[in-house]
């Protein structure tokens, strides 16, 4: 049973979302799988792959930088 709903995750991600509704079924259908096996790795891969393009929109950027200018709230306060 588990095996099968793993596969239609699996599909889901390679398909795609088209829809809000897709996605919210696709999110649905990984919370039970994950609450009956314990496998979060469906979660894992979405973190990852938000961190990857987190990045990829931020090559290049000067942290220090940004740092100084307090962007990320801690600037230096003496």
């Amino acid at each position: 049973m588990m095996e099968d709903t793993y596969y239609q995750l699996e599909e889901a991600l390679v398909q795609g979302f088209q829809t809000p509704e897709e996605y919210q079924a696709y999110k649905e259908l990984k919370e039970h799988y994950e609450e009956v096996t314990g496998d979060y790795s469906f979660s894992k891969r979405e973190l990852t792959s938000q961190l990857e393009i987190a990045l990829q929109n931020h090559r290049g950027m000067d942290f220090e930088d940004h740092e100084k200018r307090g962007v990320f709230g801690l600037s230096s306060k003496s």
